[in-house]
């Protein structure tokens, strides 16, 4: 009796090392959490350079990290990251992003033409091809 409680433990013991070392299959593919895709470097870039100040976890701007928080995007699901791209395409074609009030103060925080750019064709392709 001794033996078998010994060899049923040995082997739960055993399962649970093992599932543990394994890598989930769901985190190399996000898609299966329906999680949508990573950024592209391009976008990711403009992002860190220009919108990460103001959008992220730990910024002093309540309202700017309420509205969008890029420590959250690539892990949220697929619908919740095309509501927010249809957002970040709505605000960039109004001209509203950068704020004008911000960049009173900081006016290198401009997107240029082409960071616009990139911003927008990222945003609107994904919406269209369903990506």
């Amino acid at each position: 009796m001794k033996k078998t409680s010994l060899l049923f433990g040995a082997a739960i013991t055993g399962l649970l090392f093992f599932q543990a070392t394994q890598k989930p299959e769901a985190e190399s593919h996000p898609e299966l959490l329906g999680l949508g895709p990573k950024l592209p470097t391009e976008v990711k870039a403009v992002v860190e350079q220009k919108c990460y100040g103001c959008h992220n976890e730990e910024a002093k701007n309540d309202k700017g990290k309420e509205k969008l928080d890029w420590d959250k995007f690539e892990d949220s699901k697929k619908s919740k990251q095309f509501a927010t791209m249809s957002k970040i395409s709505e605000v960039l074609e109004e001209g509203e992003m950068p704020p004008k009030k911000f960049l009173e103060f900081k006016p290198e925080g401009a997107l240029t033409d082409e960071e616009k750019t990139i911003l927008l064709d990222w945003s609107t392709r994904k919406k269209k091809n369903g990506e």
